[in-house]
């Protein structure tokens, strides 16, 4: 018994030595110049080793997204602020934060969106924020908390793909804009208010 929890520690040690590795690389030399060859050598593993642990560097840059992204289910659901508007701001505040910190990881997940796992921290953090939000009266509850989300998430990665790309504005100023416009709609007299 003490052997196979010794083997599974070794290779969760290994494991989290090439994901911290690949993540250090990343960030100090890029994602695209950083190849699995040199993951492995500064990782002092095998090259084959690497392969055994993830699909591909994406796969790593897709872990590390999915473990900053609970971080944001967790805001969501954690956030003692009152309002919707304040907690939905806490929530996009601290998305925009990693995805202005690591832009170029960032960058990495938006273009591989195709896998499920990627926003869910983003989804559900919102999600949360919503439900909230309904039950405690402060929007409709005329439509699902799901539809919302996937509302508000759309106009969110929009802003983030438009900002990555043209590198103009503040990525957070754009997100209260945006909850701005989610929470009051394009009502001419709340947008004279």
């Amino acid at each position: 018994m003490s052997e196979i929890s010794r083997r599974e520690r070794k290779k969760q040690e290994t494991y989290e030595r090439l994901y911290n590795t690949a993540l250090q690389l990343f960030q100090t030399q890029g994602y695209e110049t950083t190849s699995v060859e040199r993951i492995t050598q500064c990782a002092d593993v095998g090259k084959g080793t690497f392969y055994n642990y993830f699909e591909s560097k994406e796969a790593v840059v897709l872990e590390f997204s999915r473990r900053r992204y609970q971080e944001l289910i967790q805001i969501g659901r954690q956030t003692q602020r009152n309002t919707i508007r304040e907690r939905l701001s806490d929530l996009l505040e601290a998305w925009a934060d990693f995805m202005v910190h690591e832009r170029e990881i960032a960058w990495v997940t938006i273009k591989n969106r195709d896998y499920a796992e990627l926003d869910k921290g983003l989804h559900y953090g919102i999600i949360g924020v919503l439900t909230y939000g309904q039950r405690e009266g402060e929007i409709s509850d005329r439509f699902n908390p799901g539809f919302l989300a996937e509302s508000l998430e759309g106009m969110v990665l929009q802003h983030f793909i438009h900002w990555h790309v043209t590198q103009e504005g503040d990525l957070k100023e754009e997100m209260q804009r945006i909850i701005s416009l989610f929470l009051e709609g394009l009502s001419e007299q709340k947008i004279k208010a």
